[in-house]
């Protein structure tokens, strides 16, 4: 360990083992050095002698050498050929993605990988760097906590290193690409995140921020890190510690003020007894208690008695012909049969409605959530329409009577809750 010159192995490494590596200009090695493994990125043979990329991995070095994040590859030293870095166990986002992606089905799992990448990027920012080349080959995943590592700095932008070449076509923003100079700024990198979110899968749930994201225009995208992270990932709300807090205190009080209360009473009450003849009074018959069963006949039969007069009102304008079947005294009292089969035809309407809620392809085929909701709009009316045309239906669909008109608005509300569920936004 006498030389710091990475070309003369045997006297650096205690190992030394090539790993694959999709670096145009690099190798990469896993070795060991006193038992410890490290990374080594070195320049390939055909450029180690070319002054321009020894200066760009020069670049890369001073660059990374001086960050210190978490979710940051760590660099620890450089010479004329290669840098050695921090070794991370783990895998790329993109075999990730590939070998597990139901990783990512977790909502947990997701909104944290975003949140350690924001972190990560929003730090170099900080630092005056701009990363440009962002893409799932250059962030890994541990083995152990699945954290975010950030590597490859061989591309970026710094105060220092004002002249840089190099970006992944598919994840550069059209000022990366325009044959006209155009400059690059916070948002070229913020372009990128918004490539590698749609990779995620579900990623439909987050198409307004990738939209925003992937502009054409760089003003028109989120102008800093911490927009996107505000718009993109759920705040932590205060407040419900607070009345988590207020609970317990009021629950305290509330014991307490029982436990004096009760000790209050428990105690002994000392009267002196007037010596008076207390007239003892004939006990009320034994009367036999009603069972259940009982109970539920005699409700049944209370309600088959109710006359029309002590029904609600309609609220609903209706025809009069519909009126008059309403006023039929046979749908004044609903049977089982009857109810059952009011269910069986409801749930037949709304079948529809119902599969296309369920129907996850609908996500894709109407990506705006305005659209998605048009469309069941449009099925939700057809279904009332043929609901108005249905003679015996009809009439019990619109009745304020019970059990009919709890089931309706409960069937209805719940359809809408699925359809409009969090403010609008697709499920």
């Amino acid at each position: 360990m006498d030389s710091s010159c990475f070309s003369d192995v045997p006297l650096l490494f205690d190992g030394m083992e090539q790993i694959a590596s999709r670096g145009f200009s690099c190798d990469a090695y896993r070795v060991k050095i006193y038992g410890k493994l490290h990374f080594l990125k070195r320049l390939k043979p055909l450029y180690a002698a070319d002054i321009r990329y020894q200066e760009a991995i020069r670049k890369e070095f001073e660059t990374g050498y001086r960050l210190e994040h978490p979710n940051i590859v760590r660099y620890i030293s450089f010479s004329d050929d290669g840098i050695l870095m921090e070794y991370v166990d783990g895998e790329t986002l993109s075999q990730r993605l590939s070998s597990h992606p139901e990783y990512f089905e977790s909502k947990k799992n997701t909104e944290k990988f975003l949140r350690q990448l924001l972190n990560a990027v929003g730090y170099l920012h900080s630092h005056q760097v701009l990363h440009l080349d962002l893409k799932p080959d250059n962030i890994l995943l541990t083995r152990i906590n699945d954290d975010v590592k950030l590597i490859d700095l061989g591309c970026c932008y710094t105060d220092g290193f004002v002249d840089t070449h190099g970006f992944t076509e598919s994840f550069a923003a059209p000022e990366q690409l325009s044959i006209i100079h155009c400059p690059l700024s916070i948002r070229t990198d913020i372009y990128a995140i918004g490539k590698i979110m749609e990779l995620l899968p579900h990623h439909h749930i987050y198409n307004k921020v990738i939209g925003k994201c992937t502009a054409q225009l760089p003003e028109n995208r989120y102008q800093s890190i911490a927009d996107l992270q505000k718009a993109l990932l759920p705040k932590r709300k205060p407040w419900r510690w607070a009345l988590l807090a207020l609970l317990l205190v009021i629950f305290f009080l509330g014991y307490l003020l029982f436990a004096k209360n009760d000790s209050h009473f428990s105690e002994p009450m000392e009267s002196p007894v007037e010596n008076k003849t207390v007239q003892e009074q004939p006990l009320p018959p034994v009367q036999s208690v009603p069972s259940a069963t009982a109970k539920k006949n005699e409700s049944t039969k209370e309600q088959q008695q109710i006359t029309p007069s002590a029904l609600p009102p309609i609220k609903k304008e209706l025809s009069e012909e519909e009126q008059a079947f309403l006023d039929q005294p046979h749908l004044r009292t609903v049977t089982s049969e009857e109810f059952s089969r009011y269910k069986q035809r409801l749930a037949e309407y709304y079948r529809e409605a119902n599969a296309f809620l369920n129907d996850s392809s609908n996500y894709r085929k109407y990506p705006s959530h305005q659209a998605y909701l048009r469309r069941y709009q449009d099925i939700v009316y057809e279904t009332l329409q043929r609901i108005k045309a249905d003679e015996w239906f009809h009439p019990l669909y619109n009745s304020p009577m019970n059990p009919i008109s709890s089931y309706t608005r409960k069937y209805k509300a719940d359809l809408e809750h699925r359809a409009f569920v969090n403010s609008n936004q697709l499920p």
